[in-house]
């Protein structure tokens, strides 16, 4: 019998903790984020934030649950 090591990839939404996706974890990192994306994932400030925890405001910018507007052209926050 042999002992394998496996990784496996998934993306935690920075504000709630949910997962991208619970049941298929991937192999590879870009696999996940191929996923994420499709699935209305963003990232914006080196934070991942799930469909649940983002929307577009009344100007098309961002605003995330944590509080925070960031320009929709430039993808930074507006302080």
């Amino acid at each position: 019998m042999s002992l394998l090591k496996e990784y496996f990839y998934n993306i935690k939404c920075d504000v709630c903790g949910c997962l991208c996706d619970n049941e298929l974890w991937n192999v590879d990192s870009q696999g996940i984020k191929t996923i994420a994306d499709e699935s209305g994932w963003i990232k914006l400030g080196g934070k991942d934030y799930c469909p649940d925890c983002w929307e577009y405001d009344e100007n098309g910018d961002i605003v995330t649950a944590d509080g925070k507007l960031w320009d929709i052209k430039t993808r930074k926050e507006v302080k």
